[in-house]
């Protein structure tokens, strides 16, 4: 009898309306008569399944969206793609002098701060990417017509498909190109009348000697300087480069001459510079130049200087200003930026100033490398920048490609500079930071005849 009411009671506490207040019975009326609603059938299914395939793809096109409108980069900068920073000489570590570039003989530490008055303003400029005008086989046809040389172009032994290089030779004169990049190309006519030998017969007559006679400066046989100017207007019209006066640097001795002005395109100083050489007989003996267009990538907003100090120290934004701005600014013949009236720290010693035979050290050729034996830290040297200058740098992409992009050259308060590129983050793929380390830690090994100081 326990067990039918212990089971009758579970039922009622089972049943799902206990608790609920009675309907009146008109609702519960109703509710029979009215249409009944299936709470699942095909068509519902269906629906079900089209809504989660819309909301699947809404979910991938949220995740991939970003990506897809986020820009990407307008090229990889080159690795060792040859970017000046004039802050030290110590300073410049080139890619490809290897794994032992990385140690830095005089381990310092240089401190980059934005001076007051450098601005905080950004600004915008264009990108522009280098790109060849015709095939190497027709340029060296077209320029062996100038340049009277006579032949049809080969392809060089060396030539590969990534870095083909042709060439015309005729004797002692040569037109050469290495047609990648920014289309190099030169022109030489060597001649050797002017260095001849001749076989002297000893006075016994059984032996012979070569007799090579001294060679005489000829002065009157070199072209003046308006000559000069004008023989260089007037092939650089014939070879289709731009030139002018204004823009031409020449040095006039009494053993030859030598000239060099920008390559421009569109009024665009390129960072390239035509070169021409003339022998002391007076004649044409070297000329070089390129052939390549700037095709612009479009125009874009730049940092500003003050954002553009912090990247110094990065080691993989620099890039090269035009040899003009070196010439504008006088660079001292080692390499370094001087603005007007600063001094830098040690003035090069003159070669007729130099100090006396027996106050120089005498090291060996097997002389040990001085290297400090325990880990020392770095002495730390702190540059202020106080000026900018808006300027194109040259850069190279790791295909071997030729940019010019916005940057600007920041000086120092020690008289150096730095040129940076001043495009946002993003716009170029850069390579890794390269970490300089200093030279702890390493044995003493003799010196051998390669390495250079």
């Amino acid at each position: 009898m326990n067990d039918d009411f212990d089971l009758k009671k579970r039922i009622a506490d089972a049943d799902p309306a206990k608790g609920f207040p009675t309907l009146n019975e008109s609702v519960v009326a109703k509710a029979a008569a009215g249409h009944p609603k299936p709470s699942f059938s095909f068509k519902t299914a269906r629906l079900a399944l089209g809504s989660a395939s819309l909301a699947t793809a809404a979910l991938v096109v949220s995740l991939t969206l970003p990506s897809a409108l986020s820009p990407q980069p307008l090229f990889t900068m080159s690795t060792g793609s040859g970017q000046t920073s004039a802050t030290s000489q110590e300073s410049k570590v080139s890619a490809d002098q290897g794994l032992d570039a990385m140690y830095w003989h005089g381990w310092i530490s240089y401190e980059y701060v934005a001076g007051d008055e450098l601005s905080d303003l950004g600004g915008s400029g264009e990108v522009y990417q280098g790109q060849l005008i015709e095939d190497p086989t027709s340029l060296l046809a077209r320029l062996a017509s100038i340049f009277q040389v006579s032949g049809s172009p080969v392809q060089d032994q060396w030539s590969t498909p990534e870095y083909p290089s042709y060439s015309i030779t005729n004797g002692n004169t040569n037109l050469n190109t290495y047609y990648s990049g920014v289309g190099n190309w030169y022109y030489s006519n060597w001649n050797d009348r002017l260095y001849a030998c001749e076989e002297v017969i000893s006075e016994d007559g059984e032996a012979t000697t070569p007799g090579c006679p001294e060679p005489k400066p000829t002065p009157e046989l070199i072209p003046t300087t308006t000559e000069l100017t004008n023989i260089v207007l007037s092939m650089s019209s014939q070879i289709g480069i731009t030139a002018d006066a204004a823009s031409l640097t020449i040095y006039r001795d009494d053993w030859g001459a030598y000239a060099s002005w920008p390559y421009v395109i569109n009024g665009i100083d390129t960072g390239m510079q035509n070169y021409a050489n003339w022998s002391s007989d007076g004649s044409l003996s070297y000329f070089s130049s390129y052939n390549f267009e700037l095709i612009s990538r479009g125009s874009f907003d730049t940092v500003s200087p003050r954002v553009a100090v912090s990247r110094i120290s990065e080691g993989r934004w620099y890039g090269s200003p035009p040899e003009s701005f070196y010439r504008d600014q006088q660079v001292v013949s080692n390499g370094l930026a001087r603005s007007e009236g600063a001094v830098p720290a040690e003035e090069p010693v003159a070669a007729n100033e130099s100090s006396p035979a027996e106050d120089l050290p005498v090291e060996p050729e097997d002389q040990p490398i001085p290297v400090p034996a325990e880990s020392q830290e770095p002495e730390i040297v702190r540059l202020t920048i106080t000026s900018s200058e808006a300027t194109m740098l040259s850069v190279w992409d790791a295909q071997g490609n030729y940019w010019l992009v916005p940057g600007y050259v920041l000086f120092n308060d020690q008289g150096w500079f730095d040129a940076v590129i001043s495009l946002p983050d993003g716009l170029i793929e850069l390579p890794e930071p390269m970490t300089i380390m200093p030279m702890d830690g390493i044995q003493e090994e003799p010196a051998v005849s390669e390495m250079v100081d």
